[in-house]
This record gives structure tokens, C-alpha cells and sequence, in this order.
């Protein structure tokens, strides 16, 4: 069989039209394209669009969604022993020695907590004794309730900047009580029982290292409050201890409220003299009544550096990933698409 030869001008026009097929299918391949990317675009601005309108955000790389039905309040330990007084003079107020962090999941019927070192640098408002602004600083979270007047306005100042801390978290209640009320709540729980980790020799020899002690109202206050001649005098080892100090007083207090309704409104007025609160009676008696029903799902803790600022002061820089993993945990859950 003869195989036809092609002519020259016959292989042009076929690599021509082989040519012109190529270009064709590259063209109808970036047309595709094209046309496949405008409309991932399309899809994607209408899923960020919907996922703002939700509100969602994104943490740690993560989206969550914010919890919709929540209660939150903080509570801080003010260092003065004495009874509430309005400050006359710079230094009066009184520092934050423990800022703890409430955070009610109504909808599920649950509760977390989150202790706030009292060296956390963060922005602080200063404010003069007649509480009038004088700018921001970066500071201890403490000092916002050095700041002002001692009383509701220092209190306030605090809420803000732990507010700000938590990227602007809604604070909806608080109560500033000050140290001198830990022998008043003591005495009210009964006695709270822990074990003996710290030296505490040079304050209270009472207190000896392995002991398990119900703690009297007096040792109640070395517990809880001192730092100084205590360990290691720092106020990190001084948490630990407020933590299992709260653990064991919210064991008795939820038994007290189990036989009596009345016990939290009692305890609120037994405070009254060292307390400054947003907090109504009825309503902290209401909400110490349904805490006691809730599952107490733990405490959130926030990583950081310690370290010295110029004065020699302790800070306490907090991680920006564990603080943003607490953040979410108290405040968000995960979104799904």
C-alpha cells in the first residue's frame, strides 16, 4: 500500500490548525479558570460575609463563635485589712492582690473561672483622687484599684482594664472585698481544710509543712493574704494557695447554701463594711443560690514571662497564645461550618 507524502505547504497548515486547536484549549483552560477562581471569590466573600454577620472570629488560628448567653463577674481582693473607707491621700486605695474572673455558661448550666495574676502588665487608667482621668499607662493590672478614690470608681477602673486584658469583654458584676474580710468569710464557711506546702514559720508557726488543718480565722488570713516570710515571697506561690484556699471555701459555701437559702444573703451582710459591689444583695444571693446547682467546670489559666520592670517591681507578661486560648475558652466556642 502507497503511503502519501505530504507536501510542505500541506505540514504548515496542519501544524497551523494543530496550533490554532492548542491555543484554543489553552485559552478555554484559563477561561475556566478564571471563571472557577471569580466564583471561589464570589463563594468566599459570601461565607465571610455570613460568618461576620454571625460574629464570628478567629483565634489561634481557629473560628469560634461568641457564647450568647453568658454572665460575667469579677471579684478582687483589695490588700488593706481594714473596713472601706473613701481614700483621702495618694497610696490609700488599696491594690488588687487577687482579681478572680467568674464566667457563667447559663445555657449550659456551667461555670469556669480564671485567676488574673496581680502583675499582669496591661493598660491601666490613672485616675486622681477625685477620679478624673490623668492618661494610661502600661502597668500592673493591680494598680487600677490603686487609682481613684477606693470605691466604686477604683473598682470600675479595675473592670476596665481587666475588660481590656480580655480583649473587651462585657464585665456585667463586681465586688472588691477587702483582706480584712477573709477571718468574716472564714468563720461564716466553717473553716476551710488544706494542706501545708510553704513555710510559713516566720508568721504563723501554727502552721507546719505536711499538716492538714482546718484553717482557724486568724490562720485564714496568713493563708491567704501573706507574702512576705512566706516560701519563696512570691506572688505566684501565693496563688497557688488562693486557688485551694477558693477550691475548699466553695466546697463549704455550696454546702451551706444546700441547707440554708439564706446563708448568701447572710454573708453578703456580714461584708457589707469591707465590700464595695455593683451587685445588689438579691442578686448575689440569687446568683451564689444557682452557682451551687452549676457544674463547676474548673479554672482557666493564662501563661507568661515573670520578670522585674524598672523599679524592681514584679510583671508578669502574659503568653499572647494562652491568653487568647483563655479568651476563647471562657468567652467563645468552636464555630463549624
Amino acid at each position: 500500500m502507497a503511503h502519501r507524502i505530504h507536501s510542505r505547504q500541506e505540514k504548515l497548515k496542519l501544524y497551523k490548525k494543530l496550533t490554532i486547536t492548542i491555543a484554543a484549549v489553552i485559552i478555554f483552560c484559563l477561561a475556566a479558570v478564571i471563571v472557577f477562581r471569580a466564583i471561589d471569590r464570589q463563594k468566599l466573600r459570601e461565607q465571610e460575609a455570613y460568618e461576620a454577620e454571625q460574629g464570628v472570629v478567629r483565634i489561634n488560628g481557629k473560628k469560634y463563635l461568641p457564647k450568647k448567653n453568658i454572665e460575667t463577674y469579677l471579684f478582687m481582693g483589695i490588700d488593706s485589712l481594714d473596713k472601706v473607707k473613701k481614700a483621702e491621700d495618694y497610696g490609700e486605695s488599696g491594690q488588687s492582690d487577687v482579681l478572680m474572673l467568674m464566667v457563667r455558661d447559663i445555657s449550659e448550666g456551667t461555670f469556669k473561672t480564671l485567676a488574673i495574676n496581680r502583675n499582669t502588665l496591661t493598660n491601666v487608667k490613672s485616675l486622681d483622687l477625685d477620679n478624673s482621668y490623668l492618661g494610661d499607662s502600661v502597668v500592673q493590672i493591680a494598680l487600677a484599684h490603686a487609682s481613684g478614690d477606693g470605691l466604686e470608681a477604683s473598682c470600675e477602673n479595675t473592670v476596665d482594664a481587666v475588660s481590656e486584658l480580655l480583649g473587651g469583654q462585657k464585665i456585667d458584676g463586681y465586688a472588691a472585698v477587702n483582706m480584712g474580710a477573709i477571718s468574716i468569710i472564714n468563720h461564716m464557711a466553717g473553716g476551710v481544710t488544706v494542706t501545708i506546702e510553704d513555710d510559713f514559720s516566720k508568721v504563723d508557726p501554727s502552721l507546719k509543712i505536711g499538716d492538714t488543718v482546718r484553717l482557724s480565722d486568724e490562720q485564714a488570713v496568713h493563708y491567704v493574704h501573706d507574702r512576705w516570710d512566706v516560701a519563696d515571697e512570691t506572688n505566684e506561690n501565693r496563688m497557688k494557695r488562693q486557688s485551694v484556699y477558693m477550691e475548699g471555701l466553695k466546697k463549704n459555701i455550696k454546702e451551706k447554701c444546700q441547707t440554708d437559702s439564706t446563708y448568701p444573703l447572710d454573708l453578703y451582710n456580714a461584708l457589707g463594711d469591707y465590700m464595695v459591689t455593683n451587685i445588689s444583695a438579691n442578686k448575689f444571693s440569687k446568683l451564689a443560690l444557682l452557682v451551687v446547682k452549676e457544674k463547676d467546670e474548673g479554672e482557666v489559666s493564662i501563661s507568661g514571662t515573670e520578670g522585674l520592670d524598672e523599679l524592681d517591681f514584679a510583671t508578669f507578661e502574659a503568653d499572647e497564645e494562652s491568653l487568647n486560648a483563655a479568651i476563647a475558652e471562657l468567652f467563645y466556642k468552636e464555630y463549624t461550618e
